[in-house]
């Protein structure tokens, strides 16, 4: 068998033929073995590349001078076959040199492209860092900010709170200010006592009444001035000398201290608290209960007067006794009320020195302004008194016509009503000094303080709120 798959022919070569058959078959050693070791040499030059080429062709002309004659015919075929694979493995080399050269380009290029890839890398993690510390100052400012709205949002809770109770304030405070500007229009004076027609002198005090166009400050020191002359009553009757009450305050002080106003000049506390250090007086009037006052007492023996009273007009069909019990529960319900803010103004002492000004101020404005409103109850309460006594003027008048008591049950039965006339306006005048005591003293601790808010309330629609 040869190499290319043809059976061997047995019939073998001449001997002149085979010299020339092995000349050729070297010939096409050398041609076959030239392109071979020059693309050798050209591709990878190696040491002994030409023995090696030398060995294979002797080796191949060797093998050719030894093959049969019979084969000789496909010499040329293999020649031909041998320069066709020539060829293709010189394409095939060329292609090699090629696809090489292309590699190392593409390895330059990649090479480039790895130093631009690595130069941006560089540059990605310069970002990504800043970016990260970015996002890390981006967390702590939302956490700043969160405790920021969280703050302002307890301080919005607070405001509210804060502004739900300063709108109730100023709607009692503007109702009371409603309240004295309807007194004002109505009465045409703001009197500390509001005494009318036969009352007035059986009780020994005199009812002030202010005109309409006299000056604030010309009513406030009027009503001082009655303030003084219903303590010195309560003196006399209490057996006290004038020495224990408080000196009476100077008017020209009085109209110096707000000649200015608003841009008044106030007397310093320190110089308030020496002028007054060595004058003697009482206890504040706000100290001293219901029964300290002999309110409670009053109220007592009208108790059992009324129930006299009853006893002896049995018979009386008039609702003249009902009227009266009505009148004694007035004025138990007003000394109640007076007494409870004598309670509240010793549990927060409105001269207690370690409040600050503002605070006392409000606190002080706050007392005044609850004493005035049980000063128009007073007030109320007498002229309810009075319809209560000209009732039972009438019914006494009726009762002298009729026969159906004897002289003795009308001599007590008149006894039991003067008596029982006598504790309503000796409980009423107890109750109106003490009223005028408690307002003399808030309104005299406040004008020492050099901060009376007693013209803010005339003057502003809103006091204490700005």
């Amino acid at each position: 068998m040869n190499p290319g798959g043809h059976t061997e022919v047995t019939e073998s070569p001449s001997s002149s033929q085979v010299p020339s058959m092995a000349a050729d078959a070297v010939a096409v050693g050398k041609t076959t073995a030239r392109p071979s070791s020059s693309i050798e040499e050209e591709a990878k030059p190696q040491a002994g590349a030409s023995l090696l080429s030398s060995y294979l062709g002797l080796g191949f002309a060797l093998f050719l001078g030894l093959l049969p004659k019979s084969s000789a015919s496909y010499v040329s075929s293999l020649q031909s076959r041998n320069r066709i694979l020539a060829m293709k493995l010189f394409e095939a080399e060329d292609q090699l040199r090629q696809l090489r050269s292309r590699l190392k380009e593409g390895a330059k290029a990649n090479a480039r492209v790895a130093e631009i890839f690595a130069g941006h890398r560089t540059q990605w993690q310069q970002e990504e860092k800043r970016l990260l510390h970015r996002i890390d100052g981006a967390d702590e400012e939302i956490a700043a900010l969160t405790a920021q709205v969280e703050d302002m949002e307890r301080a919005k809770a607070e405001l509210r709170a804060a502004v739900v109770r300063l709108e109730r304030e100023v709607a009692e405070r503007d109702e009371m200010l409603d309240f004295m500007a309807r007194k004002v229009e109505r009465d045409g004076s703001l009197s500390l006592m509001e005494v009318a027609g036969e009352d007035s002198v059986d009780d020994g005090g005199a009812g002030v009444r202010v005109s309409d166009t006299m000056p604030l400050e010309e009513r406030f020191l009027e009503r001082n001035g009655e303030s003084e002359g219903m303590m010195g009553l309560l003196a006399q009757q209490n057996g006290c000398g004038r020495e224990f009450l408080m000196a009476p305050i100077d008017t020209k002080q009085w109209t110096d201290r707000w000649g200015g106003w608003p841009d008044m000049q106030h007397e310093s506390l320190d110089l308030a608290h020496s002028m007054k250090h060595g004058v003697a007086r009482r206890e504040s009037p706000w100290r001293v209960d219901a029964e300290s006052s002999r309110v409670s007492s009053k109220l007592k023996s009208l108790e059992d007067e009324l129930v006299n009273l009853e006893k002896l007009g049995k018979g009386d069909t008039s609702k003249i006794p009902s009227s009266m019990r009505k009148q004694e529960k007035r004025y138990q319900s007003l000394a109640a009320k007076i007494d409870d803010l004598c309670r509240k103004m010793r549990v927060n002492d409105p001269s207690d020195p370690t409040l600050g000004p503002e605070f006392r101020t409000q606190r002080l404005t706050e007392f005044l302004l609850e004493a005035f409103r049980l000063q128009h109850r007073a007030a109320e309460t007498r002229q309810k008194l009075n319809t209560v006594q000209a009732q039972a003027a009438a019914a006494a008048a009726k009762s002298r016509v009729g026969d159906e008591l004897t002289a003795e049950a009308k001599l007590n039965t008149r006894k039991s009503a003067d008596s029982i006339r006598s504790s309503f306006k000796e409980i009423q005048r107890n109750l109106e000094i003490w009223l005028a005591r408690i307002m003399g003293d808030l309104e005299g601790i406040l004008a020492r303080d050099g901060a009376s808010r007693v013209r803010d309330y005339y003057l502003s629609g809103y006091p204490f709120v700005g």
